[in-house]
């Protein structure tokens, strides 16, 4: 049996057989009647195996969140002005949201066929354990140079006045500041995978349901017993910014759904019905506009740190609203732009690290040199430039390593 696989994001496809590996796939693509920058994208997406729509969506979500992360910072330390709009100035969930259930859904798609899945996805909660304590050291090293102003902001005023609880609780992902919450929220998500794909090799629905019964009662205790949702340390009195209990619904049902590659089906639905995306994009725009009336209701039941259910029905609308709009793009995917976009989101684990770094030296340049509100849109301008440039490395960096084997059995 043989299914349709666009393996470029230019406007031609080719048919690919089920269980097709990258170096057949990098093998057609160069014998195909491409132009060069076709046959790049095609070598490219042979390595990565992935979607390029998928990538666009992840890069999308990746330059929106780095925008929020410094605008917020910038608004807190007294920017004068308006922030640069994003999605999330407009909804009532985050870009977060996104990158997790992306990134769930990624897990579901790459990894779960794996024999071993499970030790690879501890291997990588490891490896980003060893890069989240790293950028925590220099969030510390951060406080020694930085005022009082930059520890409140940033929520690294526990390690000012207690370091070693600081340090203790950061260790088992109990605390951390600004920025890190999510990598911590990655990491216990990561941990606990290999029991999901447990349940996953037994049954999708198996996953869903359990994912759903832990996300209901959760909810429901919350309700009735608010401490639940508060912080695991006394080092702070806010709640946790990204309850695991409540967010592993994000991350799992997504791992299900990448586990049957239901995008292929949702991108088919959308270009068959287009009316589902101007749908979703009528209700997401009326939203917008509602929470951001001057006497706007409050939204209950849409709480960020434990995802509450009117959040989570939010991130799902933006999701369709992307994925309708990369659909709607179909013919265009090959522009400069959009490209950018998949680059970032192909490595986006990597642009979030490289840029919680660059947002903290940011900040900190656009306080201690007081470069307004000019200064704020010239340095996101750079953030966003500084992490196409690294994706644009790692990924060459991959393509060419993949390309060596080839050469050398060629060279036989």
């Amino acid at each position: 049996m043989r299914r349709q696989r666009a393996v470029s994001c230019c406007n031609w496809y080719q048919v690919e057989p089920d269980g097709a590996c990258p170096k057949a796939m990098m093998k057609s693509a160069g014998h195909l009647d491409l132009s060069h920058r076709q046959k790049r994208r095609a070598l490219t997406e042979a390595v990565h195996m992935r979607d390029t729509r998928i990538d666009i969506i992840r890069g999308f979500a990746m330059v929106t969140i780095i925008i929020n992360h410094f605008s917020l910072l910038a608004s807190r330390l007294g920017l004068q002005g308006p922030q640069i709009p994003t999605t999330t100035t407009v909804s009532i969930s985050s870009a977060a949201a996104i990158f997790v259930a992306l990134s769930g859904y990624m897990v579901g798609m790459v990894y779960t066929k794996k024999v071993d899945a499970g030790w690879i996805l501890l291997r990588r909660a490891g490896k980003l354990y060893a890069w989240n304590f790293a950028l925590f050291l220099a969030a510390a090293l951060f406080t020694l140079i930085a005022g009082h102003g930059y520890n409140s902001v940033l929520r690294l005023t526990p390690i000012v006045e207690t370091p070693y609880q600081a340090f203790l609780y950061f260790a088992i992902l109990a605390y951390g500041p600004f920025l890190l919450e999510i990598l911590h929220l990655y990491i216990i998500l990561l941990l606990i995978s290999p029991l999901a794909i447990w349940l996953l090799r037994r049954s999708p629905v198996l996953l869903i349901v359990f994912s759903v019964l832990i996300y209901c009662a959760f909810q429901i205790g919350f309700r009735l017993t608010p401490d639940i949702g508060g912080s695991p340390n006394p080092l702070e009195t806010d709640r946790w910014r990204f309850h695991p209990v409540a967010w592993q619904l994000m991350f799992f049902v997504p791992m299900a759904a990448g586990n049957a590659k239901l995008h292929e089906r949702a991108f088919q639905l959308l270009e068959a019905r287009p009316q589902i995306f101007w749908v979703s994009l009528a209700i997401f725009a009326a939203i917008g506009v509602v929470i951001n009336m001057p006497e706007a209701p409050h939204i209950f039941l849409a709480d960020r740190g434990t995802l509450g259910p009117i959040r989570f029905a939010h991130a799902l609308l933006v999701l369709v609203v992307y994925a309708g709009l990369v659909t709607l793009l179909r013919e265009y995917l090959s522009n400069p732009l959009l490209q950018a976009l998949a680059v970032i989101g192909r490595h986006s684990l990597n642009v979030f690290l490289l840029s919680t770094v660059l947002t903290f030296v940011a900040t900190y340049a656009w306080q201690q040199w007081s470069l307004g509100w000019v200064g704020y849109v010239a340095l996101t301008a750079c953030l966003l430039i500084l992490v196409w440039v690294a994706a644009n490395y790692w990924d060459m960096r991959k393509v060419s390593r993949a390309k060596r084997p080839a050469l050398s059995n060629r060279a036989l």
